[in-house]
């Protein structure tokens, strides 16, 4: 006979399932059979049949049932399997090992996990899996429907999760990341407050070149663990996020969590390798992959060396050819804080208050996407694009300062802040170009930053009043699209009034669009016909002209003469704190129709609610679910399923009202959860007029590759670059209100300058009016915005594929794999697969023509990507690997014409 516990209850006798007769019967077995060969007290019994006090007539109908078990195991397995024995002080189940799942399930566990400590991640993962295919669903599921909730089962779940965690770790131990990651993705959803959970999706991620997911990972898990449970994540797993933030090598170690979580001396003091066989390349692909035709990608990658077997390196040195030394541009932030007088001079409560400082501006620091990087005195000191480079640091470091000042104004309202007078705290921001020195051993350090900026901030700080702060021009220059600034003073220096009113400032001419904008005409036109709700995707690269595209279908939809209502929101990079922060936007925007002047948010809603739902009990649940996206602190997670199900109620009943319009912008930043709904939405709105657009940048497809696909009524609109007439045109309307002429070379330079991308034309004809009237005949520099715009991109690559782009930004405009391997030193095999990679990316496009060896040639897909890639290494740096190219040119041009 056999028994299985893990899943409904169920007993195989001789001649198939053996029928159990009621719940008390199937709860007696049930609880024996997770104390197998354990004596169970008749009171545990009891208490577990019975919630509560067990009625008089307990003891009896328990020995009732164990009598029917008894008659039923005899009956069913005459061979001397299972006994059912009376044992004091209640009962014993004896049952063999091979004949209980739950029994077998643990010996595997065990075993698996005992090969995974000791290395032995194929026979690991390979047991761990057969333990966990043993599972049919929850523990003892048909009782638990029933109500049953013993500890036992809450324990066994707990297990299970573990079970499956180790088999995460002996996949990702043999490179099989791309397997699991939808796995991983669904267990993070399902328990997002889980670390170890998200600290193996992290590296996931990560491997498979998802970096920002991997941060965004670590972000949701952050946000659960602290509306929980009021706790920061573990040093484990906030080891994993600045592992991945330093692009740290351990990550291609098989063992890499292991080693991540060791301290910082342990890992220092571990046995460096010797010798080339000691050093693989430590790239996030080095790590094994799965066998051709699993995961995204389905050709092989090259062959890495394994780490030698000697004792020694837990985890290889720094990348071959990788970048240790970057020009970069990056904003500064400085914080002067000072205590009152109000301590009396107790060293105690002065180190209490500092540190409740400190941690109040690191958080924030953090919050927005810098990193303190020391504390001097008073003075904190925290870069923003040190690590990673952002297109909007300056952006994030000036909303950082504004953050600061506000929370340390909270925190010292009456208390021993001072936010008065000469004490009051100071925050300064500068901005510029500076010299990164990373560290090349992988242990994470802190980056060594030179160059100018440092001082220019620490004298900008002292000149900033009281409670106040100022920032340098350059860091104007590359926020002031987001902020609002005061005159600037005679040095330059102005003072951020707070964020920019969205929309503000007229939107550039919309060029070279027509057809997407026909479709876009189209596509209302049939949302109406049919009834149906429609999913619109807007795809393309940063600049592309998603926004303004956007723009555009709220104008048609406004301008129908269907009578289109419109939703708009948005999502973005500080909404990690409220991961509602779209569905927030999209309610006021909805509800503005029906606001009256001076009227409250809440009043709004219930206005709305009401002309829509009426004033029974639906309207009122409505309002009361949708009422927690009004409060200043965000929704708790426990609230989140019945606000979604009341959002999309919402939404419907606009669109049922009258064709709607919900437009989503930058959803490629928006989480997890809030795709889901968005999904939902599309798929379950009903028979209404509801036109879903989004505009979101590739990114969006590498985390939903099927987003959109499969549904009847979706269109995915791809923004390519514009062509050269377009491209023209774009330019001469935004150079038309000054007058001025270009000319043909000036013309041509530009539109090659430009590559199609309309942003980058709105840079440049800025640049042309504001920075180089003088210079009507050369060119002008490339702007810093578009400048920050590709090195944001850059930074997105793991450090060996920017150190190929370098290499191939050496050899001129085009390169193949040989020239590159030579210029940088590495394998051809590995730079053949970078190439690809960056090919995919967008970096590079193939040529249509072979080199003279017949090798694939690549170039550069956009002119600004190569400038600012040669950009990123130093003079001495850039003229070694030209004349390495140099070099490579001639031996081949040699052994050709021999």
């Amino acid at each position: 006979m056999k028994f299985q516990v893990l899943g409904p209850l169920t007993v195989l006798g001789d001649s198939g399932p053996v029928v159990l007769s009621g719940i008390k019967q199937r709860a007696t077995l049930g609880h024996l059979l997770l104390h197998a060969n354990e004596v169970v007290a008749t009171s545990a019994l009891m208490r577990a049949l019975w919630d509560g006090e067990p009625p008089p007539t307990a003891r009896k109908m328990l020995q009732n049932a164990v009598s029917a078990l008894r008659g039923l195991l005899a009956t069913e397995d005459t061979r001397g399997g299972p006994v059912l024995l009376t044992h004091a002080p209640g009962y014993l189940l004896r049952v063999d090992g091979d004949d209980l799942d739950l029994t077998t399930y643990r010996a595997l566990a065990d075993r698996g996990r005992a090969d995974l400590a000791a290395g032995a991640w194929t026979s690991a993962a390979r047991t761990l899996r057969a333990a966990l295919d043993l599972w049919r669903g929850p523990v003892l599921a048909d009782l638990a429907e029933s109500g049953t909730d013993w500890p036992e089962l809450r324990t066994l779940a707990q297990a299970r999760s573990a079970t499956r965690e180790d088999l995460y770790e002996a996949e990702l131990a043999c490179g099989r990341h791309f397997d699991i990651l939808g796995d991983l993705e669904t267990q993070a959803q399902q328990e997002p407050a889980r670390e170890r959970i998200c600290a193996q999706l992290m590296l996931a991620l990560y491997r498979c070149g998802r970096q920002t997911e991997a941060l965004d990972a670590y972000g949701r898990t952050r946000t659960a663990l602290a509306s929980r449970l009021g706790l920061e994540p573990g040093r484990a797993l906030h080891a994993v996020e600045r592992a991945v933030l330093d692009h740290d090598p351990v990550l291609g170690q098989p063992d890499a969590l292991a080693i991540i979580a060791l301290d910082g001396e342990t890992r220092r003091a571990l046995p460096r390798p010797t010798g080339p066989s000691a050093a693989p390349r430590p790239t996030p692909p080095a790590v094994p992959v799965a066998p051709v035709g699993y995961g995204p990608r389905q050709t092989a990658r090259p062959t890495v060396p394994a780490p030698s077997t000697a004792v020694g390196p837990p985890y290889p040195a720094a990348p071959a050819g990788a970048l240790t030394e970057q020009r970069k541009q990056l904003s500064m932030l400085l914080v002067r804080t000072t205590l009152g007088k109000g301590l009396g001079g107790d060293p105690e409560d002065e180190a209490r208050l500092s540190g409740d400082l400190a941690a109040a501006i690191r958080d924030e620091v953090a919050r927005h996407g810098g990193k303190v990087s020391g504390v001097l005195g008073p003075v904190t000191f925290a870069l923003f694009g040190v690590v990673r480079t952002r297109e909007d640091d300056a952006e994030r470091a000036v909303r950082a300062g504004l953050a600061i000042l506000r929370r340390l104004r909270q925190y010292g309202a009456g208390g021993p802040v001072p936010v008065h007078g000469r004490s009051a705290p100071r925050v300064a921001v500068a901005t510029g170009e500076v010299v990164v020195t990373c560290a090349a051993d992988g242990t994470g350090a802190v980056p060594v930053v030179n160059g100018a900026v440092p001082k220019s901030c620490t004298d900008l700080l002292q000149i900033v009043p009281p409670g106040g702060i100022r920032v340098c021009a350059t860091t104007r220059a590359g926020s002031e699209r987001a902020v609002a600034y005061g005159p600037a003073g005679p040095d330059g220096a102005c003072e951020p009034l707070g964020p920019r009113p969205a929309g503000a400032g007229a939107p550039p001419p919309l060029v070279g669009r027509d057809r997407e904008t026909e479709q876009l005409r189209g596509v209302l036109d049939d949302v109406v016909r049919k009834q149906r709700p429609c999913l619109v995707t807007v795809l393309g690269v940063a600049g592309a002209g998603k926004t303004r595209l956007g723009d555009e279908l709220s104008r048609l939809a406004r301008r129908s003469p269907h009578g289109y209502g419109v939703v708009i929101g948005h999502s973005s990079w500080y909404d990690c704190e409220r991961p509602l922060a779209l569905l927030e936007r999209t309610l006021a925007s909805a509800t503005r129709t029906h606001r009256n002047e001076d009227e409250s948010d809440r009043d709004a809603l219930t206005r709305t609610v009401h002309a829509l739902f009426g004033t029974g009990d639906r309207g009122a649940w409505l309002i009361d679910r949708l009422a927690p996206l009004l409060r200043t602190e965000p929704p708790a997670p426990a609230e989140w399923p019945d606000l979604a199900t009341a959002w999309r109620l919402l939404l419907t009943g606009l669109a049922a009202e009258r064709p709607l319009l919900l437009l989503l912008e930058d959803l490629h930043r928006a989480p997890d959860p809030v795709l889901d709904l968005i999904t939902e939405l599309a798929d379950a709105a009903g028979p209404v007029s509801l036109l879903v657009a989004v505009t979101a940048r590739p990114e969006l497809l590498d985390r939903r590759p099927t987003w959109g696909g499969g549904r009847r009524d979706a269109l995915t609109l791809t923004l390519d670059p514009l062509d050269g007439t377009s491209t023209a045109a774009l330019l001469d309307a935004l150079l038309a209100p000054t007058g001025r002429d270009l000319t043909v070379d000036l013309r041509r330079d530009l539109l090659a300058r430009i590559g199609g991308n309309p942003l980058y034309a709105v840079e440049y004809a800025r640049e042309l009016i504001t920075v180089a009237p003088a210079r009507p005949a050369g060119p002008p520099r490339l702007p810093r915005h578009v400048r920050q715009v590709v090195a944001s991109h850059l930074d997105t690559l793991p450090p060996v594929a920017k150190a190929v782009l370098v290499n191939a930004a050496a050899l001129g405009g085009v390169c193949c794999t040989e020239g590159v391997a030579a210029v940088g030193g590495l394998d051809c095999a590995e730079v053949a697969y970078w190439l690809e990679h960056l090919e995919r990316r967008g970096f590079l496009r193939r040529s249509r023509h072979p080199s003279v060896t017949g090798a694939l040639r690549y170039a550069f897909r956009h002119p600004a990507t190569r400038e600012v890639v040669d950009e990123l290494v130093s003079r001495t740096v850039r003229e070694n690997r030209r004349r390495r190219a140099e070099a490579w040119a001639k031996q081949t041009a040699a052994q050709l014409s021999g």
